[in-house]
């Protein structure tokens, strides 16, 4: 044979077989890309944080509420002001009358549908509640706001929409501006790849990409949103295998979840849903055509179309969408015209509920991190309902600002402070701020500030005192001048009054009430300080309590979440109520996945209780706590304790309604004097808030084991009625003296059945 014979033959078959080796890896490869394509689309789980919302906001008559505060919820809202509120998500403010619609939704108790409704507003409370035409509204909810997007697992962050709830306006838009053949071609465009190619030698470089909205969608599912030639070479295969296997609904309903449209901060912005949420603080279903001419044009670049960073950039992008929807008939003529009219109408990044309650939402994720592993927040889906009061967070957060703006104008004083406020019966965290500026997402005063808690430990004492019946009451004398205590290393613990004065024996309500430090002191020590610190303890005090007498004047350091876990069995006459920010958590489809009940366990003497109780009220009244009278309605009977730290370094007031507990500290970072006292820096900020939320009085009641007599002033025999120094107090039966004075009855409390038989066999 001849040899250029021989070596064309050689060549050919040296071809064929480098040909068969192609072939059998290309088909590997298209089996391996098939696999991945069906597996990933398959068997995806959308990557969905956990979604904490408030509890719904309840409006009814004679609620306390200003047009300040209504301001401030629709924005957080995000209603938009529109003339009649003729569509849901909508207000108009009418004089001292707001006309809201409501969106509507569903939860565990049925829920609310969408519907107007007519508010009156006079003398900073609901005066008057209807329907739109004229019927009366007992109770109106708005539905709940989001306030939370948990993620500890992932960055990435999505709102689910299925197909048939999305607008169909913008998925024309998107098929006119993004893919118009969508529903002809099969995963790739070949008139779009040689647009692409043509524009492309032009440009003498990659810069279009002629890319459909499936390999679109495989870029964004499975690949990197770099424009490179091996990317490209991947994503056209996998368009075909994509479109092979699956129907263009599928196909189209995961790329409108899927699409990335932003970012904010650390965390993705995945989805037209979301995307809705995080420029215009609306649901989709709420937008309109200049919305969705915005979003439809981020896609070609979300930073380089940002709109907040990008206006001017970001308009004339949403403008030449809208021509180009117009163009292809999905909007009219009219239509184009009102939405290049209007402006882009991007909310403030951070004006919206999601970023609202940043000390709140620090407290769920830390129940949420006890209770759930990563894992399941990061993944789930899960919704969790929280027990935050929007309107009573709002006034917390009114209260401390403007406080410490008016003490320390534009912090030169650098004073901070914390608020708490709960719903004892039920254990609710209702609000929780955790600076002077809410919206500050640093270190959290109100969980994490621990600091001396002052005189707030005294109640402590007197419960402790109390539960000893036969040796102590509320009338007996303790001794309110100096006297010194023995400590390790030579040293001396001597208290001292704030006033530097001492008022000798005295009897223990006083000393409570006017926080006399030696007479609550001698007391303290007397009962013996193992029983304080086991009070301390059934309160619900964890951390370590040294065993030192200064204890007994709050040496002992709490956070003000933690004083007011301490202060939750002093409200609730003796039992504790753990307290929760999360009421239940459903999984993505509603469906109950955790309760956290209401639970009550006794704690403290229930009659010994009520006498501490109502020795604090006396605080209110007459002693340090009476610089309130005239905030409240007067028949508001509420309880509390002052209490100021050593420097004047921490002020204090903690204290509760019938159905409201709230704790206020004030301070510095630093530790350093603030100059500060509990009843001229925290007890205001109390008021305030608690003036700004429905308040129901404390019962003064006694309980059965309790009965009022009138003591003379030697704290050791009972008196009478009109008699000379004669002072009521509330006893338990085992305390009540026997000797009496030759004035009046031993007791008074001879009205009703009681009385008739005690009259009977006396």
């Amino acid at each position: 044979m001849p040899k250029n014979v021989s070596s064309s033959f050689f060549s050919r078959g040296l071809l064929i077989k480098a040909t068969l080796v192609f072939l059998v890896l290309l088909l590997v490869g298209l089996a391996w890309l098939d696999a991945l394509v069906r597996s990933r689309f398959d068997s995806h789980q959308w990557q969905l944080p956990a979604r904490v919302y408030a509890r719904p906001v309840e409006l009814y008559n004679g609620r306390v509420l200003d047009m300040a505060h209504i301001d401030r919820l629709v924005a957080l809202m995000r209603y938009r002001e529109e003339a009649g509120a003729s569509t849901p998500g909508s207000w108009a403010r009418e004089g001292n009358t707001v006309l809201l619609h409501t969106r509507g939704f569903r939860d565990s108790d049925g829920g609310e549908p969408p519907r107007r409704i007519r508010l009156r507003i006079s003398n900073g409370r609901v005066a008057g509640l209807a329907s739109a035409d004229g019927a009366a509204v007992p109770v109106a909810r708005l539905e709940p706001m989001q306030i939370g997007s948990i993620h500890p697992g992932h960055s990435q962050d999505r709102i689910l929409v299925r197909l048939a709830q999305t607008p169909p306006e913008l998925v024309e838009m998107l098929l006119a501006v993004e893919d118009r053949q969508f529903y002809e071609h099969h995963g790739i465009s070949f008139r779009g790849l040689a647009r692409a190619t043509l524009a492309n030698l032009r440009a003498g470089g990659l810069r279009q990409g002629g890319s459909t909205l499936t390999q679109q969608l495989v870029k964004n599912f499975w690949l990197t949103r770099d424009r490179t030639l091996s990317r490209k070479l991947l994503e056209i295969p996998m368009a075909l295998l994509l479109e092979l296997h699956y129907e263009k609904p599928q196909i189209l309903e995961t790329y409108l979840n899927e699409v990335y449209l932003g970012q904010d901060g650390a965390r993705a912005i995945h989805g037209m849903g979301l995307a809705a949420q995080f420029y215009f603080g609306r649901p989709l279903e709420e937008l309109e055509a200049h919305h969705y001419a915005l979003l439809v044009g981020m896609l070609k670049g979300p930073g380089l179309y940002d709109p907040r960073r990008r206006p001017e950039r970001a308009r004339a992008r949403r403008d030449l969408v809208l021509r180009a929807s117009h163009a292809e008939g999905v909007i009219s003529e009219a239509a184009l015209e009102r939405a290049l009219a209007r402006p882009l109408e991007v909310v403030p990044r951070t004006g919206g509920a999601l970023y609202a309650f940043p000390a709140f939402i620090d407290l769920v994720r830390r129940q949420l991190a006890r209770d759930y592993p990563p894992a399941v927040l990061s993944s789930d889906g899960l919704i969790i309902h929280s027990t935050l009061d929007v309107l009573a967070q709002l006034a917390a957060e009114d209260a401390l600002a403007k406080a410490l703006e008016t003490r320390d104008p534009g912090g030169a004083s650098a004073l901070t402070g914390a608020v708490v406020m709960t719903a004892p019966d039920q254990g609710d965290v209702l609000a929780v701020v955790g600076d002077r500026r809410a919206r500050s997402t640093g270190f959290n005063r109100a969980l994490d500030a621990v600091r001396p808690i002052g005189s707030l430990a005294k109640p402590a004492v007197v419960q402790a005192a109390l539960e000893q019946p036969r040796r102590y009451h509320l009338a007996q004398h303790v001794m309110d001048e100096p006297f010194e205590v023995p400590l390790a290393h030579g040293q001396v613990w001597a208290p001292k009054n704030f006033d530097d004065k001492s008022q000798g024996a005295i009897p223990m309500l006083d000393a409570l009430a006017h926080s006399r430090n030696q007479g609550m002191a001698s007391l303290g020590m007397e009962v013996g300080l193992d029983k304080v610190i086991a009070t301390l303890r059934r309160l619900g005090v964890q951390r370590r309590i040294p065993a030192y007498p200064s204890i007994l004047l709050g040496s002992l350091e709490l956070s003000p979440f933690e004083v007011a876990v301490m202060y939750q069995p002093l409200a609730t006459g003796g039992f504790r109520t753990p307290l929760r920010s999360i009421t239940d958590v459903l999984d993505l489809g509603g469906e109950p996945m955790a309760r956290y009940p209401v639970s009550a366990d006794p704690v403290l003497d229930q009659d010994a209780a009520f006498l501490t109780q109502w020795s604090m009220i006396q605080v209110m009244r007459e002693g340090t706590g009476r610089g309130l009278l005239g905030v409240l309605p007067a028949d508001i009977v509420v309880a509390g304790k002052t209490g100021t730290s050593d420097g004047f370094r921490d002020a204090w007031f903690a204290g509760f309604s019938g159905n409201h507990l709230a704790v206020v500290w004030v301070g510095r970072d630093d530790n350093q004097s603030a100059g500060v006292t509990g009843s001229n820096a925290a007890l205001p900020i109390w008021g305030q808030v608690m003036a700004s939320v429905p308040q129901r009085s404390l019962r003064e009641t006694a309980p059965p084991g309790v009965e009022w007599v009138w003591m003379d002033a030697d704290g050791v025999r009972t008196s009478g009625e009109g008699c000379r120094d004669a002072r009521r107090y509330p006893m338990m039966t085992a305390s009540i003296p026997q000797e009496s004075t030759s004035c009046g009855e031993r007791r008074d409390n001879d009205e009703g059945v009681r009385g008739w038989f005690r009259r009977m066999f006396n």
